[in-house]
């Protein structure tokens, strides 16, 4: 009899204990189904900001599933930035923009939250810029150049560079033009409405110290709008606030000088240079002949120094060579006189 309901107590538990097994593999418990869910990105936002220009920040969230690693990538500027979780689900992360950043509205700005082996990624689609993206066509909105300016340079010698800015309305095409030099080159948009051009001076260029036209354009669809330069491309007084240094290092004045004579002097660096020499003889006392003995140009060198040398064509003692040295650089002059005399 023992054995029997023993036998039975057995029997009769088996299949229930078999029957929990069953359900609980059949419909797993919620904490679990949530352990093999994947990670989401909710939202990624920016706070819009007025302009993009250097020493601005932005500042990006991110809601998603908490707990996770979050990075942002803004293409060709920064990779895996982090994203600090500030709250559950909720990430921050802030980037100031350098001088060296090109950030526009155009660039590419993407998130990626990692939660184990598994991630989800989002690209940024608000504005960066406060007004921008809200719809308006490109034939709804009037173009404007706030202003159009130029880094002051010293001169306009051969290889120096004129930088020139514009400021106006933004994702427009702008040009500038140099009246005489060079026509429509582009200008790149650098941040948010500011617009950059640059010019390097060539030898052939015909720049004039004063009366240069510049002028650039911005155009979009049908609309053309232009502006002039707000300023001289060399400052009006610029030539005025130093005068160009022109020195005779050597002969003395009034010195003595063989069959060779030969000058060296010191003038602005790359300043050009030109020479005249002409002699003068006196006989018995009459004045006599003046006449052109040699004329040249040269170049000072980078620090500045010359040298010029002549054979005098007719050696009588007494004759007075008179040398007249006159520099330029840009707008800028000096001249100088050497009296020399044959012995």
């Amino acid at each position: 009899m023992k054995k029997l309901l023993s036998t039975a107590l057995v029997l009769s538990f088996f299949p229930i204990s078999l029957g929990v097994t069953d359900r609980a593999i059949a419909n797993p418990s919620p904490l679990v189904a949530q352990q093999t869910s994947a990670p989401q990105i909710e939202s990624f936002s920016v706070e819009p900001i007025e302009d993009l220009t250097p020493g601005s920040e932005l500042v990006f969230t991110l809601e998603g599933t908490p707990k996770a690693k979050v990075t942002m990538t803004i293409q060709n500027v920064a990779r895996n930035i982090p994203m600090r979780e500030v709250r559950a689900g909720y990430y921050e992360a802030r980037y100031t923009i350098r001088s060296q950043d090109r950030i526009t509205d155009d660039t590419t700005i993407r998130a990626n939250l990692q939660k184990g082996n598994r991630g989800a990624n989002a690209l940024l689609q608000d504005p960066l810029v406060a007004g921008e993206g809200d719809g308006m066509s490109s034939s709804d909105r009037a173009l404007t150049i706030d202003r159009f300016t130029v880094q002051n340079v010293e001169d306009l010698d051969p290889g120096t560079e004129l930088v020139f800015t514009l400021n106006g309305t933004p994702k427009a095409k702008a040009t500038y033009s140099i009246e005489g030099i060079a026509y429509d080159r582009p200008m790149r948009e650098v941040a948010s409405g500011r617009y950059e051009g640059r010019y390097v001076i060539r030898r052939q260029d015909a720049f004039i110290p004063s009366g240069i036209q510049a002028t650039a354009s911005l155009e979009e669809g049908q609309q053309v709008v232009r502006a002039r330069l707000d300023r001289d491309l060399v400052p009006s007084n610029a030539s005025n606030s130093t005068e160009l240094p022109l020195e005779i290092i050597s002969p003395n004045n009034n010195s003595q000088v063989g069959d060779t004579v030969e000058v060296r002097g010191k003038s602005a660096p790359n300043a050009t240079v030109t020479i005249n020499v002409t002699a003068k003889n006196d006989v018995l006392g009459v004045v006599g002949l003046n006449r052109s003995v040699a004329s040249s140009t040269v170049q000072a060198d980078g620090q500045g120094n010359f040298s010029y040398s002549f054979k005098p064509s007719n050696t009588v003692p007494g004759t007075r060579y008179e040398i007249s040295f006159s520099a330029s650089k840009g707008s800028q002059t000096n001249q100088e006189t050497l009296i020399l005399v044959q012995r």
